[in-house]
């Protein structure tokens, strides 16, 4: 693998570059990361810019690349040379925060980097996909960090990803099974079943909003599980920084699932920019696994009348009188593993 280019390196050859004549055009340099980067600057403006190499791959229309949160992708046909036949451009536009800027590229090059063997065109999809998930990260409301309500929901949804992987699941099809942050109807959704996970704190109920009527529907084609994960807040827990990390370290040696979930973790608001302000420290209590069917008390698309459009409920999953099964075992009657 290449060596990896920081942030660090990228601000020393954008500050380098600006401090050269300002002719209009295009300015260069390579990065240690290889061949495959450079940093530019293009005048006039200065405006600072990562560019990806690629070959024998048909440039997306320009409708179709992601534009916005302060800076724009484009093809860079002056910068065509150096070994590949087609160059891509992000552009940070005056104003736009440069810290986030030069997060964002450096994570592009960390991301690509690790899969030196994949296709052209596999690489340029990874590329814009990361662009698009910076995206929604840069939209969001937010104060540098997540909420509590929503530090504790991705609590939850990491603890039940290790579950899953420390109950024999592949690491890449466990990672690729978690859609939460990516809007899905389910937090992890595989051909076999949907997964959705309630977290909480709380130690009189289990109180678990359910979204819609679909959110607890079996009649979709898959079998839906309902993960119930209690915490409680001690010493000896983890920070939600913690968890993150022993999910990298778990996955380690799998390129593409430390690259999926680490593009999973940005959608879904973590930042590693901030992890120093998570302090909370979470201890799992337990993670107890219901099969939703014709008994598991919910309301759902194909049992409510045709009039009743939409509905958003409560369940308190303490009072539901259906036994819970372990997690390895619910995984295993679907055929996960």
């Amino acid at each position: 693998m290449a060596a990896q280019t920081d942030t660090g390196e990228l601000r020393l050859a954008w500050s380098a570059l600006a401090g050269q004549d300002a002719g209009d055009g295009w300015r260069t340099i390579s990065l240690g990361s290889g061949a495959r980067f450079r940093a530019g600057i293009v005048n006039p403006g200065s405006h600072q810019t990562l560019l990806v190499g690629f070959n024998d791959i048909t440039p997306p229309r320009r409708a179709d690349l992601p534009e916005g949160g302060g800076f724009v992708v484009r093809p860079v046909d002056e910068a065509a040379g150096n070994g590949f036949t087609h160059w891509m451009g992000v552009t940070r536009q005056a104003g736009a925060p440069e810290d986030l800027f030069t997060q964002m590229t450096a994570d592009i090059i960390a991301s690509i980097g690790e899969h030196p063997e994949r296709s052209e065109v596999w690489l340029l999809t990874l590329m814009l996909a990361r662009i698009r998930a910076w995206q929604d990260f840069m939209r969001r409301p937010r104060t540098g960090v997540l909420t509590p309500e929503a530090e504790l929901g991705l609590a939850g949804e990491l603890a039940v990803l290790e579950g899953i992987i420390a109950a024999g699941t592949d690491p890449v099809r466990a990672v690729d099974a978690w859609q939460g942050p990516s809007g899905s109807l389910h937090d992890f959704l595989a051909d076999t079943y949907g997964l959705e996970v309630k977290s909480t704190l709380s130690v009189n109920g289990f109180p678990a909003r359910i979204s819609s009527l679909e959110q607890l529907d079996e009649s979709q084609g898959r079998a839906v599980l309902l993960a119930a994960v209690r915490f409680c807040l001690q010493a000896d827990g983890r920070t939600l920084t913690e968890i993150v990390a022993a999910l990298r370290t778990a996955v380690a040696d799998f390129p593409q699932a430390r690259s999926a979930l680490d593009l999973q973790l940005l959608r879904a608001g973590w930042f590693d920019a901030v992890a120093a302000e998570y302090v909370r420290r979470f201890a799992l209590v337990n993670i107890r696994l219901f099969p939703v069917g014709e008994d598991f008390p919910r309301l759902a698309r194909a049992t409510v009348r045709p009039e009743i459009r939409a509905a958003e409920y409560e369940l308190d999953l303490d009072l539901v009188g259906l036994p819970a099964v372990p997690l390895a075992d619910a995984l295993a009657a679907h055929g996960v593993f």
